[in-house]
Parts: structure tokens; C-alpha cells; sequence
């Protein structure tokens, strides 16, 4: 088990995100990983579609993946409780790191689709001619 890196939810895997902390920029040049659960990728990827789309204004925070601070957009997460049900929080994600989730979204997805492919038996199908 694992805990998602935005909601804390514990989980059995969770989908990598690349971030760059700017304290670690020297140590870990080619980024920190950090994991998310399902729901908090696809909250964050839909907070960066209406960050494109709409050309929402950032606010000056810290974000909740890299620690920067700089920029930051509100991300609603939907966190369980158990006496409560889903509980929602907001927490503060800057660009890049939406940009970087949006990435990990794609790439998800992508695996998600190619994985049921297999498990129907697409994988490799060719027509005869």
C-alpha cells in the first residue's frame, strides 16, 4: 500500500508524476516522483483544461506536489472519510506541475486503454485478406 501524494488516500499503486521541488533542483535534476490516486489526477488534469481553456488567473502560493513558491491554482480534491462520505478539500498545484499531471493523465489513459485491448483479445489482430 501507498498513499497518494495529494489527498493522502492509502492505495495499492498510484500513477507517477514527475515534479522538480526547487529545493531538490541540484540533488534530483531530473525531477522527484510523486504519486497520485486516480481521482486526484483527474481532478488536477480537469483544473488545467479550465486553466487553458478559460485563462484563469493564479494566485501567489505554494504548491502541494514541488513545493514551489509561485503561481498557484486550486485543485479540488474529493477525499473519503469514513463518518462522513467524500469530504472536499481544495489544495493549491502550480502550472508546471499541472502541465506534468496532465502528461502522467495521458499517459495513464493510454495504458489504460492498451491494457483492455489485451484483456479482450485485440492486442494483435490483423484482417485476411
Amino acid at each position: 500500500m501507498t498513499d497518494c501524494d495529494l489527498c493522502g488516500k492509502g492505495i495499492p499503486a498510484v500513477i507517477p508524476v514527475r515534479t522538480y521541488p526547487p529545493l531538490l533542483r541540484f540533488a534530483y535534476p531530473e525531477g522527484v516522483w510523486k504519486g497520485l490516486c486516480e481521482t486526484c489526477l483527474d481532478s488536477a488534469q480537469k483544473t488545467y483544461l479550465e486553466v487553458n481553456r478559460n485563462h484563469t488567473s493564479c494566485r501567489r502560493g505554494k504548491c502541494s506536489l514541488c513545493g514551489s513558491k509561485t503561481g498557484v491554482f486550486s485543485v479540488e480534491l474529493q477525499i473519503p472519510d469514513f463518518s462522513k462520505g467524500i469530504v472536499r478539500k481544495d489544495v493549491d498545484v502550480c502550472y508546471r506541475c499541472l502541465k506534468l499531471v496532465d502528461e502522467a493523465y495521458v499517459r495513464f489513459k493510454k495504458a489504460q486503454i492498451d491494457e483492455e485491448g489485451r484483456i479482450h483479445g485485440h492486442e494483435h489482430v490483423h484482417p485476411h485478406h
